[in-house]
């Protein structure tokens, strides 16, 4: 049978023996886990975008932009066709550049740069239909992302070109140099006719 108490016996009781003290703990408590839990995620989910040096990277721009120009004076082009594992990819280059060189082929993640790669290639033996130079990739297998951008440039940091590869619409990607390196490209040359 259950022993009911008076209100003066329930009065003399200690603090945490009565049920509402830690009704209203309970709330504060479940807050300060969440914290700690929505804190752990934030640090292991955390996204490698953002620069810690803006300011720098800011003064790099402008270098990379005189890689995208090389590549519109050079003519470069090229194609790149992944296997259906994305592992491996066959890469085609046209242009005026250094067919003795290793290129490097850079895959970026838009988000986690722990799933970046970058490989470098060497020429295969024998040219492909012309001017098009062939090159073989290995790499690990790509995880699942919605776009990836590919960018393909010379060791010696002279031209790059890239692109957005989209693999949910092909399993190829044209790169090709920046718009605003052509249009830098064509006020270069218009700058000079002018001079003269």
């Amino acid at each position: 049978m259950k022993q009911t108490l008076s209100e003066e016996e329930l009065a003399q009781l200690p603090w945490y023996k009565h049920r509402w003290p830690w009704i209203l703990m309970a709330g504060p408590a479940i807050v300060v886990c969440a914290a700690f839990y929505t804190f752990y995620l934030a640090q292991k989910y955390a996204d490698d975008v953002v620069s810690d040096d803006y300011y720098k990277e800011g003064k790099y721009i402008n270098m990379q932009l005189q890689r995208d120009v090389a590549a519109v004076q050079q003519h470069l082009n090229a194609q790149v066709l992944f296997n259906d594992e994305y592992t491996a990819a066959k890469v085609f280059i046209e242009g005026e550049f250094d067919r003795t060189q290793a290129i490097k082929l850079s895959l970026l993640h838009p988000a986690k740069k722990t799933n970046d790669q970058t490989v470098t290639l060497q020429a295969l033996p024998s040219a492909v239909s012309g001017n098009k130079v062939e090159y073989m990739a290995t790499f690990q297998q790509l995880p699942p992302a919605v776009h990836w951008y590919v960018r393909l440039e010379d060791e010696a940091g002279k031209w790059r070109i890239e692109n957005k590869w989209l693999p949910s619409q092909s399993a190829m990607v044209n790169l090709t140099p920046k718009d605003n390196a052509l249009l830098n490209v064509e006020v270069k040359k218009a700058e000079a006719s002018v001079a003269k």
